[in-house]
């Protein structure tokens, strides 16, 4: 063997360090990522399964946060709300769902951005999922009524109005909310009333009359709205004619083909790999079109 092949051959040693250097760069961006949406210096990830699953949260910090929700091409605070619009529309995931409506509003979303991404996913989620999810998030803001903390956001704005009103009465979860089916429709909107009296107006419109529940009412911009319909289709799986309409609108609405795409590749965090594969596949087939 040649001197000069000898020297350009890399070795295992130099393979190894790069490995390193690669899993120590993702772990540094996902801890990052992962304490600006908790808010925090050491993310309860870390430890919360060391018990039963040591190193898993090593690996949710570094695939979730450091490969997949650092990536550049989509702000953090659309990506969270990206988030929200998966758990609600995927409806099992209650306190993942709590986490990232905090987390949404430590990174600097509107109470009204949130609400809104809640309740325009009502045509792809259905109503139950839909207002199940805004009872979690009646909890995340009922909650921080009582801090001090005013992260990200201003206090003396619509968002804080959306807040005011009777946070504590019996809407939120119980034993009413399930057993009590007579009375459980009252209870919802009840707790919904308490975020926003106008949405709780919207959500009856809509049960009993002929409103368009997708229907533009202030709140997110078209872009935004067009991004968290993808990503709700997306994790649903079986919505692809109308991932691929909203993927239209996404360019339609002055979005980029990487908005689209990095909405779907975070789908892989929460709904999956082959979701994102599925949605991947529709986004390519719409950009073939323009």
């Amino acid at each position: 063997m040649s001197a000069h092949s000898s020297s350009s051959a890399p070795s295992a040693e130099s393979d190894d360090f790069a490995h390193f250097a690669d899993n120590h760069d993702r772990m540094e961006r996902g801890l990052r990522t992962l304490c600006r949406i908790e808010a925090t210096e050491r993310p309860g990830i870390l430890d919360g399964f060391q018990d039963i699953a040591p190193g898993f949260g090593e690996l949710i910090v570094g695939f979730a946060f450091g490969d997949v929700c650092s990536r550049p091409g989509l702000e953090l605070p659309t990506r969270q709300l990206v988030t929200v619009a998966a758990l609600t529309a995927l409806g099992n995931a209650a306190p993942q769902l709590e986490f990232h409506v905090r987390g949404a509003c430590n990174v600097g979303c509107g109470r009204r951005d949130i609400v809104e991404t809640v309740l325009h996913l009502s045509d792809h989620a259905g109503f139950p999922a839909t207002l199940e999810a805004l009872r979690v998030v009646r909890t995340v803001f009922a909650a921080e009524a009582g801090s001090a903390r005013t992260t990200g956001r201003s206090e003396d704005g619509p968002e804080a109005k959306a807040h005011d009103g009777p946070t504590s009465h019996g809407g939120h979860g119980g034993a009413g909310g399930h057993d009590d089916p007579g009375g459980a429709g009252e209870q919802v909107l009840a707790s919904v009333r308490a975020i926003d009296p106008a949405l709780a107006d919207f959500l009856i419109g809509n049960a009993f009359g002929d409103p368009d529940p997708a229907a533009p009412r202030g709140g997110l911009d078209p872009r935004t709205r067009a991004i968290v319909s993808v990503a709700a289709c997306t994790a649903l799986g079986t919505r692809r004619p109308q991932l691929m309409a909203h993927v239209h609108e996404i360019l339609d609405a002055g979005g980029t083909r990487q908005d689209a795409v990095e909405t779907v590749l975070q789908m892989a965090v929460y709904a999956g790999v082959p979701a994102a594969v599925n949605g991947l596949n529709a986004a390519r087939d719409v950009f073939r079109t323009r």
